[in-house]
């Protein structure tokens, strides 16, 4: 019932900065990070090789000079021996292996050019309060509180709504007959805007009086509605630190569709 959409790009760009991020905090110009842990069949395993495996596993950093430490170290010789006896027998060479090789390549190359263009994406606190002030009507406005029935056919829509002008109880006629699954509450929907909700069903609610029902079906990509508008109110906005990090993001996705829309432009795209 509720719409919502997030461009793929900025998914990708989002998973790619988080990828560059953990993977290439630490510089291994600090001599410490080049201290050898183990050495494996002559493969040096270093400092910097044991932190990044903590950090893969997600395990906080005190693990590594902690007592877990050892057992870490463990780990990465028996991941090490798997890895040399995969090569010896040919495994790295598989078209499977490959490809997944590539794949990660890519997605490490293009988050290290992510994270080294972290500025680029980067969004101050003026920028948000300002964003914030200028959202000040969208953040605002009217919640709609509302029941609605949903079925599969027009007719069965129309069946409902000849009931309900006999005087049938709305919330029964939900709970014996819609296919949604606010059934089981009576159709019961909660607090909304309309802007939230699969359109004409917003735009329907919002030409509703409060306590009455629509008289004719209203169709969307789900079926057939009859809806019940039980409440509405306005609302103000939520205060800025409440969305300050929705605002963050929405900003920096902006960025990062610019980016994308000037690479885009530049380049010679084909499909077959």
């Amino acid at each position: 019932m509720h719409s919502s959409s997030k461009t793929p790009a900025i998914i990708l760009l989002t998973s790619l900065l988080t990828i560059s991020t953990a993977s290439l905090a630490s510089p291994i110009d600090d001599p410490g990070k080049a201290h050898i842990v183990v050495t494996v069949n002559g493969t040096d395993i270093n400092e910097k090789a044991l932190q990044s495996y903590a950090q893969q596993r997600g395990l906080p950093s005190e693990m590594i000079d902690g007592p877990q430490r050892n057992a870490l170290i463990e780990e990465l010789i028996n991941r090490e021996l798997i890895y040399q006896h995969a090569v010896s027998i040919g495994v790295d060479k598989t078209p499977a292996v490959q490809a997944e090789i590539e794949h990660l390549r890519i997605n490490i190359i293009a988050g290290a050019m992510l994270n080294r263009s972290s500025d680029r994406f980067s969004v101050d606190e003026a920028a948000m309060k300002k964003e914030y002030e200028n959202r000040q009507d969208e953040l605002s406005g009217t919640e709609y509180k509302a029941r609605h029935i949903l079925v599969a056919a027009q007719h069965e829509a129309e069946a409902i709504i000849a009931e309900l002008n006999q005087g049938g109880d709305f919330s029964l006629l939900a709970i014996e007959h819609s296919t949604g699954p606010s059934a089981a509450s009576g159709g019961d929907l909660g607090w909304f805007r309309a802007e939230q909700m699969m359109q004409p069903f917003g735009e329907a609610v919002k030409k509703m009086e409060k306590g009455t029902y629509t008289k004719t079906p209203v169709k969307t990509d789900f079926g057939w509605h009859i809806i019940q508008l039980d409440d509405e109110r306005n609302v103000a906005p939520p205060p800025y630190d409440s969305i300050k990090e929705q605002i963050r993001v929405g900003l920096q996705n902006r960025l990062m569709e610019s980016y994308i829309a000037e690479l885009r432009k530049a380049a010679k795209i084909e499909k077959p």
